[in-house]
């Protein structure tokens, strides 16, 4: 039996715009998390760290097996924290994941995607983290999903199919020194849309998919447009929709608010580093500080790295 296993997982982008709670992109932006059974691999101080360990004795508990009391959990990585990166739900995957190595692979990942998402209350950041790439996913309580073998038994399945992607797509980022926990973020949300509302976004999302699967950058600015939780969160984040505004006038195919926020995520093909700056100069002439970052999305999901 492996007594340490270091699994690396990769930073997410979700909602891209309307697709609140049902898409979510994989970045090539990357952390490691290694749960061992011995306490010196701990950094039990950090909060992602302890959302790791969490995660992991859930996957023994669900193995039906007692978790050591010595074990632990360690996090490495630059991606930011509370910015809409999926951070949380890197932790969480990368603590399941490892967990299930250690004991003998009881699960297949479908199952913890289901365990994770129990934790994560949503499956945007953890389905990417978990599978890489753009995954759309929807909830489903186990009685209504039965017998498509989606999820871990006692929690709600999780259905998911990927999308690929065209080729030079890049994700230009945005990262404001502002934090926005989700959970804050949330509070400002309306808790009923009018149907017309509830239409706009459910057609762009739609499109979202369909134009990225046929390559249709064109179609992206429009089908990015959102109207649940974009405008309720620029409260907390008043220059949002000039950062936008400037990564596309630098030739951006589109831009949004990635996750709960604060990240400002732009689609392009070209001028990257142009857009990047714009968005750093439309941000600073708001008195918004932060860091531009040039990225790309990836095929790849959580995948282990070491196991000692």
């Amino acid at each position: 039996m492996p007594t340490s296993v270091a699994v690396r997982v990769p930073a997410t982008s979700a909602n891209l715009g309307p697709g609140f709670d049902c898409l979510g992109l994989a970045l090539d932006i990357w952390a490691t998390i290694t749960v061992a059974l011995e306490s010196p691999s701990a950094n039990s101080d950090d909060p992602m760290a302890a959302m790791a360990l969490t995660a992991a004795r859930r996957v023994f508990d669900h193995a039906g097996s007692e978790p050591p009391h010595s074990l632990s959990a360690r996090y490495e990585g630059d991606i930011p924290i509370a910015r809409g990166l999926g951070a949380s739900a890197v932790a969480r995957a990368g603590g399941v994941l490892a967990a299930n190595t250690l004991t003998g692979e009881p699960f297949d990942r479908e199952a913890l995607l289901a365990l994770a998402t129990d934790l994560e209350g949503h499956a945007d950041n953890v389905a990417p983290a978990l599978f890489g790439g753009l995954q759309v996913s929807v909830i489903e309580p186990p009685s209504s999903a039965h017998g498509r073998g989606a999820g871990g038994e006692g929690f709600a399945h999780v259905l998911h199919a990927s999308v690929e992607l065209p080729d030079g797509l890049s994700a230009v980022l945005f990262v404001p020194e502002l934090r926005m926990p989700t959970r804050e973020s949330r509070k400002l949300l309306p808790s009923q849309l009018s149907r017309e509302d509830a239409v706009y976004n459910t057609s762009r999302a739609a499109l979202l998919v369909a134009a990225l699967a046929d390559g249709r950058f064109d179609l992206l600015d429009a089908a990015t447009q959102d109207r649940l939780h974009q405008k309720p969160r620029s409260k907390l984040f008043p220059a949002m929709f000039a950062i936008f505004e400037g990564a596309k006038a630098a030739g951006a195919h589109c831009a949004y608010l990635s996750g709960g926020g604060s990240t400002i995520c732009a689609l392009a093909t070209t001028n990257e580093q142009g857009i990047a700056d714009a968005m750093a100069e439309a941000a600073h002439s708001r008195e918004t500080p932060g860091q531009a970052l040039i990225t790309r999305p990836t095929a790849k999901g959580a995948e282990v790295v070491e196991v000692s």
